[in-house]
Parts: structure tokens; sequence; C-alpha cells
């Protein structure tokens, strides 16, 4: 409990016995000892109790001989009383621990002394108040700015709240009078304001550092503190009757300030109750506006859910629907009526029947209107569900439907009642004669027959039957065709607004399809009749190209088989080639016909089944199309080659070999053909390729197969100057590796040139990035992240694809300094980091590694187990000789710095001098920076990359090359010179007499391993040395000497019979990176 200096007397029922301080510290104490809840209505009544009780003393001062205090004596004794209490409160803060031991105690001397210096008018006691909570502000401790804040908070909304004009109680009860009470509160109000106003000015000013402090506590009582000023109109009616005009706009120029702040707060917090605060409690009705409208719109999209609620039902209670734009409509239920998260969704569903259909007087037509279907469809159809739902659920006592349930709080009986009304009753496609069939009310329409519970009835409420249904649709395709051709003559409607109505009759027509769809169209006569309607719809030319899917799926549907549907197809394809009802030249036909074929077998192609591959009438379509890919229009023979290629994917392997292969590698491989062209053909063989293994040979035994001319094409695409060529060429090769269709150094190496090009993701400053553009192929963002996750996981796929990328530095410093030709300043390598690139391919060479060795030990381990009682049975001396094996002659791997040293130092030996000289640098700082284990590695790669780094030094002449040059040679002082006839794992390194003599010896090793063989085919340690045999295979990276000591695991003479045999049956797996170069 807060203590003072002084206690309080016995009694209180004498005035004249008392001083000013005791009577203030008596109320205090009294009301702190009190059992009374601390409610705004008692701590007002509490403050009210102690004026009364100052202002008796003050009067029996002035009846009283004793004492000639004057008032302003007195507002300062009282003035100093409080703070007093105060600083007993705040001493209690900075003393306790734990915030339970002071909270009551200090919350209700706080607000007791905030209300009492606020709602009388006494200028002294309020100003002194207010300024010592303003230097409890900038103290260190951080739960006393948390109280001063608070306090502060209740000095803001009493000060406010005592500024209202009050309200005579003739007037509320309908009486006139001589307007003396009014004249006398607006004197009052007069004279109190001005000082009020200040006191509020300084509360912001001393406010605002605090909505920035560095704890969010503080900022959260801060933020607190300034909701009255924007949640009541009582600081607007300070302003409206104070006479400075000075005032007024200081007070305005602070409150802007504070609410710049609050907005920069509800965006950028780092704490979530803070931005869900303001978001609810500082964004009321009397400040939202434009501008801040959009702030609060952003938080419907925030991570954490508090803050979506906030956002949510502060729009709900303060935006009415017209102060909203169509996009921010649409935007607040696209991210509000999420299924991620069931609260947010509940609330946007309050929103949306609370206030907007409300606002609508619950007619669905007059909201879907607001929000515009034929744009947001998929927005509005959400919504349309929604209220559906709603008003089948809206009387239901119990719900669990927690959406349900808050709309159910904003409604009583007769608003349920029209909600369901308005919602439930019957429409149809032919009750709207004079206006026609409006947009809103055809989406309205076909989302309740998808929707419905009972179909049956509703599509029959809504649809008479089919063939209304049909020639409502031809009436309005035929206007829209009637629109089209006099598009050029009516020149009462402006170019939006023509573009406004087509697409509202596209929408219409759609809807009407959609409709049909539903129906199921089970009646046999319906069913006929509809395809015979879908039908001349496709065959007309005439018919607009936003219907063509539409009436192709519905169409499908309404077919009984496949085969049944291609035949419709096929003859619709006969039909668009007889057709010649539009006023277009022939050119133009043709091209409108080969348009229109490729539309519907595009689609048709991409939804019928697998079964369907040979079938004879897919195989007649052939006809139709191929006309399209040999075109003279571009656009044509781009979308042909795209739909040739669906038409592939139902073709028989042979058909495809012998007749698409050919064709797209022509289209793919000619100059001549437009770029976009040859990308499509490219990602069809890409396709065809993952499909039928056998469509591409990789194998290059025949020398001037397909094979390496489509591989030749692809690295010319990827080098292709044209990005979007490069992107998808990207993708293609990709796919291909990933798939183990190729394993190509040079094709990975340009992949990296891509993947670390900087030029290739930049966005100007003027475009906006699509999010729908970005899934699509040739988008150099989507290639990026297929890229960031391709080549960890092309390295971890196996030890080939790991090898091709480790083999893949050499070529990787070729293709950068072709890039770099004709650059002489050294900020081209900022688009293609050399370092970084190098760096990247030993991470994820190492990585896999890593993974290898983990896999390989567990599977040891497992091995062990298995085998553990045979293990104990071996001698002692066994175990000896292979313990003492394994130390003499272990396996040596490579690192990947190695590798990467000696292809960096052959690039600088060969090629340094036609490279620029700062990337030559570049490359020899990389090398003298380079962490080579001497003891570790092995020799002869040691030896080789010696010898390669001193060539490098020789052939350059730049002083900073050969620096980090000899860094390296430094390193490598004590290792063997390099010598030309020294035996390597790789085959150019051998030839003549030696290689002859050495294949002799290898037949008669085979031949004599082979007898061993059989010998030791039925003993169970063959076994072991087959598994460790398959161990050897899958690290590739193994050096030259450690190859024949390696496996003597077994200490003895069989086993070693059977390692040298397994030796020589595979000699050229065993190539060094360092020499595939």
């Amino acid at each position: 409990m807060t203590t003072f200096s002084e206690p309080p007397p016995s009694s209180t029922d004498d005035d004249s016995c008392q001083s000013v301080s005791e009577i203030i510290n008596t109320h205090f104490n009294t009301y702190q000892r009190s059992d009374t809840s601390s409610t705004k209505k008692n701590v007002s009544r509490t403050a009210e109790a102690l004026h009364h009780h100052v202002l008796s003393f003050v009067l029996s001062n002035k009846n009283s001989n004793n004492d000639d205090m004057t008032e302003q004596e007195v507002s300062k004794e009282v003035a100093a009383a409080v703070t007093r209490c105060m600083d007993g409160a705040m001493s209690i803060i900075a003393a306790s621990k734990k915030k339970d031991s002071w909270a009551e105690s200090v919350k209700s001397i706080l607000e007791l002394a905030a209300a009492y210096a606020t709602t009388g008018n006494n200028e002294l006691v309020a100003r002194a108040v207010i300024n010592r909570a303003i230097e409890y502000l900038v103290v260190e401790k951080d739960t006393i700015r948390m109280e001063s804040c608070t306090m502060l908070g209740w000095c803001v909304g009493y000060l406010v709240e005592s500024c209202k004009p009050a309200v005579s109680i003739l007037k509320k009860k309908g009486k006139h009078n001589n307007g003396g009470a009014a004249n006398n509160t607006k004197r009052t109000n007069d004279a109190t304001a001005g000082w009020k106003l200040e006191c509020l000015i300084d509360i912001g000013k001393a406010l605002q550092p605090r909505l920035t402090d560095k704890i969010a506590k503080v900022r959260n009582a801060a933020i607190s503190a300034c909701v009255p000023l924007f949640s009541s109109d009582g600081a607007t009616k300070i302003v409206g009757t104070t006479t400075t005009t000075a005032d007024s706009k200081n007070f305005e120029m602070m409150m802007n300030s504070i609410q710049n702040t609050l907005l920069w707060i509800m965006t950028n917090d780092s704490s979530a109750p803070n931005r869900a605060l303001v978001a609810k409690q500082c964004c009321g009705r009397s400040v939202v506006s434009k501008e801040t409208i959009p702030y609060v719109i952003e938080r419907v999209k925030d991570v954490d859910v508090k803050v979506r609620e906030a956002a949510l039902d502060s729009l709900r209670e303060n935006v009415n629907l017209d102060d909203l734009t169509e996009n921010q409509r649409v935007e607040i239920l696209r991210y509000g009526l999420t299924k991620r998260c069931s609260s947010t969704h509940a609330k946007a569903v309050e929103l949306l029947c609370a206030n907007w259909l409300k606002s609508a007087k619950f007619d669905p037509i007059v909201l879907l209107d607001s929000l515009n279907p034929v744009l947001n469809e998929s927005v509005c159809e959400l919504a349309t569900e929604v209220i559906i739902n709603m008003a089948s659920k809206i009387d239901c006592d119990n719900s669990d439907d927690v959406g349900v349930e808050l709309v159910q709080k904003h409604f009583g009986g007769p608003e349920i009642r029209s909600f369901q009304q308005q919602i439930l009753k019957k429409r149809s496609v032919t009750q709207n004669d004079e206006g026609g069939l409006s947009p809103s009310l055809a989406f309205f329409l076909r989302v309740k027959c998808n929707t419905a519970t009972n179909k049956v009835e509703t599509i029959s409420d809504v649809i008479n039957d089919i063939p209304t249904l049909c020639n409502l649709l031809n009436s309005h395709v035929d206007k829209l065709i009637e629109f089209n051709k006099e598009e050029d003559d009516d020149e009462e409607m402006d170019e939006d607004e023509r573009d406004a109505y087509e697409d509202a009759q596209n929408f219409i027509c759609l809807q009407l399809i959609h409709m049909a769809n539903t129906s199921e169209l089970q009646e046999e006569g319906s069913r006929r009749h509809f395809i015979s309607i879908m039908r001349s719809m496709l065959s007309r030319l005439a018919t607009p190209d936003d219907l063509v899917d539409a009436c192709v799926k519905t169409m499908a549907l309404a077919h009984d088989t496949e085969s049944h549907f291609l035949q419709t197809i096929s003859e619709i394809l006969v039909d668009i080639e007889d057709d010649n009802s539009t006023d277009h030249d022939e050119k133009a036909i043709v091209v409108v016909r080969q348009m229109r074929t490729i539309s519907i077998l595009s689609f048709v192609l991409e939804n019928i089944g697998g079964k369907m591959v040979g079938n004879p009438i897919l195989a007649s379509t052939l006809q139709h199309l191929l006309p399209a890919v040999t075109s003279k229009n571009a656009i044509i023979r781009e979308h042909g080659v795209i739909c040739l290629s669906k038409f592939c994917l139902l073709s028989e392997e042979d058909k495809i070999m012998d007749e698409f292969k050919p064709l797209l590698m022509q289209i793919a491989g000619s100059v001549e053909e437009r770029v976009e062209v040859r990308a499509q053909a490219m990602l069809a063989l890409c396709d065809l390729t993952l499909l039928h293994k056998d469509m591409l040979q990789l194998s290059d035994e025949g020398g001037n197969n397909e094979s390496t001319t489509f591989k030749e094409l692809l690295l010319e695409m990827l080098g292709h100057p044209k990005q979007g060529i490069a992107v998808i060429a990207a993708e293609v090769a990709a796919k291909l590796l990933l798939a183990g269709c190729l394993h190509d150094p040079t094709i990975i190496a340009w992949l990296l040139v891509i993947y670390f090009d900087a030029s290739l993701t930049e966005v100007e400053d003027d475009d906006d990035v699509d999010g729908s553009e970005v899934k699509k192929v040739g988008s150099p963002v989507r290639l990026q992240q297929l890229l960031s996750i391709f080549f960890p996981t092309y390295s971890m796929s196996s030890l080939d694809a790991n090898d091709a990328i480790m083999a893949a530095v050499g070529p990787l410093l070729t293709i950068v300094n072709g890039k770099l030709e004709g650059k002489k300043q050294a900020k081209a390598l900022n688009q293609w980091p050399i370092a970084k690139m190098v760096e990247y391919i030993c991470y994820n060479v190492d990585l896999a590694d890593k993974k290898k060795k983990e896999e390989s030990a567990d599977e040891t381990d497992q091995a062990e187990v298995d085998n553990g009682s045979q293990v104990k049975e071996e001698g002692e001396g066994d175990n000896q000789a292979e313990a003492t094996a394994e130390d003499d002659d272990t396996v040596v791997e490579a690192s990947s710095t190695l590798l990467a040293s000696i292809d960096i130092a052959e690039f600088l030996s060969e090629e340094g001098a036609s490279a620029p000289t700062y990337y030559n640098r570049a490359l020899a700082k990389m090398l003298g920076s380079a962490s080579i284990d001497v003891d570790a590695e092995d020799t002869a790669l040691l030896s080789r990359l010696k010898s390669q780094v001193a060539e490098a030094e020789y052939s350059t002449d730049d002083g900073p090359t050969v620096s980090q040059i000899k860094k390296l040679l430094t390193l490598l002082a004590d290792v063997a010179d390099f010598e030309e006839d020294e035996r390597s794992y790789s085959s150019e390194d051998t030839s003549g007499e030696p290689e002859e003599q050495e294949e002799q010896e290898d037949e008669l090793d085979e031949k004599s391993v082979a007898t061993d063989k059989e010998d030791l085919s039925g003993d169970e340690s063959f076994t072991t040395a087959t598994f460790e045999e398959n161990i050897e295979k899958e690290n590739v990276r193994l050096s030259m000497g450690s190859m024949k000591s390696a496996r003597l695991s077994m200490g003895s003479m069989k086993s070693a019979i059977e390692h040298e045999s397994e030796v020589e049956e595979t000699p050229s797996k065993r190539v060094s990176l360092g020499a595939v170069n």
C-alpha cells in the first residue's frame, strides 16, 4: 500500500480541524482502501467528492477569521498534496520488483489524481499533475514510464470528457427554457477550453517520443494514452470552442504528427499487440480517411491473427462500403476470406454481412455490382458462397460456425428475416425482362446452382429448361456478334465503355454455359439439343474466342464417352474449314480458322485421357493441326507447335520417332525461325525426352547423331542474347540434367552463369511484378527459384552428377571469359562474380560428399551389426593385419578446393593471355587464398597443381597476379615436381608402347582374376569384397596411388586377388577430376 509522510486523522467531520493536505491524503487513502472497483464511474464520483470537500474548506476559510489563505494558495497546496501522492505511488514502483505487489495500489492513486486534476476547472492543479507525470516519462525504469503513459492517457480522457458541452434536462424532455443555462455553460467552456487545449498539446508532445520507445510495453501504454484523441470527438469540441487560433493550429499539427507515427507503428512495429491496438483503437470513424484506409487494409494481410482481426473490426466499425474503392473491397475479401485461418475468415464474414450487405439493404445483386464480378470472379464467388451459406444458417440457435455467431449478434429478428428473404428468394434467368440479364444476376444464379443442396429444385427455379437456356444463350451471343460488327460505326460509346460492355456480355454467356453444366444434362433430348447448340457456336468463326474453352468443356461433359466426344470435335473441325460467314478477307479467315482449330484442339488434348493414345479419330485431327505449324504467321506457328507437343504426348512412340521428332528438331534448330517458336519446340522435345527415354540417344558412338545436335542446340540457346530464350533453355537443361538424361559439365557451367547473372532478375522501378507472370515458363524469377534448389538436389542425386558439377569449373572460367570480352572495367565482375560461382560449386560438391559419407557410415554400421557374430570368430592375427593395412594404405579423396585450383591454374596458364587483367587478378586471388592441406591431399594431384601454377606464373607479367600465385607456390614448395611419364588415371596421360605393354598385362591379369574368382565364388568373404568394391565405385575422386592398396582390408590373399580384379575391371572410372578438363 502507498503510505504518506503524515498519517490521516481519525475523523474528517470537521473541515476546520484539517488542512488541505490532510483532506487530500484522507480521500486518497480512503479510496485506496475501499473495496469498490476502480471503474471510471467510481473514480469520477470520488474526484467529485474531493472537489466538494476542498471547496467547502475554501468557503469555511473565507468565513473564518483564523486563516486568510487565498484561493491561489489553496490551489498550490492542493497541487503539492496531489503530486506528493503521485510521488509516493511512483516510489512504490521503483522499490518493487514485482508488479503484483503494487498494481492495484498504484492504479487507484494515479487514476484518482488524474481525475481530480483534469475534471475540475483548476488550471494550476491540472498543470502541476500533468507536468509531474510528463517528468516521469523520461526516467530509466521502463515500468515507471509505462505507468506515466497510462496516467497521461487518463488525463486525456478526462480532459476530453469534461469539455463536452452540457445538455439541459429541459432540452432532453423537449421543453423550452430561457437559454440561461446554455449561455453559462458556453462561457464556462470558453474560459476552460484554452488551457485544457494547451494541456492536451503538452501531453501529445510528451507522449510522441514514447510511441517509439525501445520497450514494447511502454509503446503499448503510449498508444493507449493516445486513443481518446482519436476515438472521441471531444478533442474536436475543444478546438471548436477555443478562441485562440494559434493553439488550434498547434493542436492540429500535434495530431497529424501523432497520427503519422501511429500509422508507421501499425505497419512496422515488431510487436503484434501494438499493431493490433493501433488498427483497432486509433483508427476511429473520426480520423479514418482516404489516406488512412490503405494502412488498415494492409493489416488484413498481417502475419499475426490478432492484427488481422483488429483491422477487420476497425473496417467494420468505422468504414462504410461507399468509402472504399472497388479494388480495396476486393483486396479485403481476398485476404480476409482465407481458409488458412478460421478466425480471420469469421471476422471477414462479419464485415461482409453485418456492414456491407446491410448497407446494400441485404440485396446480393447490389453488393455484387459494387464488387464487379466480371473482373473479380474468384473473390465474388467466395463472397456469394458466404452470403448464401449465412442465409441458410443465420436463424439457427446453435451453430458451429463462428462467423454465423458473430453476425447473429448484430441482427434482430426482423433483420434476420429480411436477410433470408432477400438472399433465398426465387430468381431465374428470365425474370428481368426490362433491363435484360445483368452480369451480377447471372453470376449469383450460377453460384446458387453450384452451392445448392437440393440441386434439382434450385436449378428448376433458376433454369426453366435447357431449350430456354440455350435460346437465351444464343440471343446474347448474337448480340455480342452484332456489337463486334458495329464496333467501328458506334460513336456513342468510348473505348473503355465498349470494352466493358463486351466483357459483360462475354461474362453473361459464360455464366449461362456454366449453368447448363450444373444441370448435368441427364435428359436425352435436352442433352442432344445442347450439344447441337455448342457445335453450332464452335463451328461459327464469329463466336468470340473467350467462349471456346467453356463450350468445349461443357460439351465434353455432355458426351457419354471420349470416343463420341472426339467424333463430335472432328466434325466441328471440318465445319470450321467450311465456314465463310465472317466479313474478313481470305487471309484473315485462314488465320481465324487456324486459331479456332488450335484453341479447340489444345483444350481437347489437355483434358483427354491416356487411353486414347493411337485412337484413329484423334490421329485424323492432325491434318487440321499441321497447317498451323507451317503457317506464315509467327503467332500461329508458335501456338501450333504448343498444340503439336500436346498431340505428341498422346501419340505412339514409333510415330513420334519417325514423324514428330525430325519436325521438332528442324524447328528448334532453324536459325531463320523466330526464337519464340524455337523455344516452344525445345520445350516439346524436353517433355518427349522425359516421357520416352530412348528418344534422344546420349551415346556418341555414331559420331554425328541427333543427341549431339540436340546438345549443341541446347548450348547455343543457353548462350542466346535474348533473355527469354536463355531462360527457357536453362529450364530445359535443368530438367534433363535432373532426370539423368544428360551429365554435361559445359551445360552445368552455363546454368551457373545464368543463375548468377544479376541482369536477368533486375526489375525496373516502373515495372510491377505480377505474381501470375512469375509462375510462367520463361520468367527469370521462376528460373532463379528453380535453380536455387536444382544445384544442391542435382549434386546429391548421384556421384556422376556430383562429378559433373565439379568438372564444370573449367568450362565456367572459359564462358565467363567470353562474357567479359571487350569489357575493360572490373565492374563487369559484379554481373558474373566468378569467385562466388566457384565457391558455390565447391559448397554443393562438399555438401553432397558429406551426405554420402553419412549414408555410407550408417550402412557400414548396420553391416557390422548384422555380421557381428562373424567378426568375433576371426583371429587376432587377421585383425592386426587389417588394422596395419588400413593405417598404411588409406583412400585419399581429392578435395573440391584442390580440383578447382587445378582448373583455375590451367586456365591461367593456357588462356590467361587472352583474358582481361582484372579477371586474371580475381582468379589469382582465389589461388592465393586457397586452403589446401598438403599433407592430406594426393601427391600426384598436388604435383600437377604445382606444375600448372608454375606455368601460370610464367605466362603473366602482371604484378598483383604474380604475387598471389607465389603465395600458392610457397605453400606447394615441398611438393615433388610433376613428371610427364608419371602414371595417371586419365587415359590421355599414357600413350605409345607402354600403353600396349599395359594392355597385354591387363589381359593376363583378367584371365588370372577370372580363375581366382571361380575358386572364390563359394567363399563368404567374397561378398564382403564385392560390398567394398561398390563403395569404391561410388567415389570417383580417388587418387592414383591409393587405388591399389586401399582394399587390402581382409588381410588375406583371396581378398587381395579379388581387389586387384575389381580394380582392373573398372580402370576408366577412376579419373581424377583435375584431369577431366
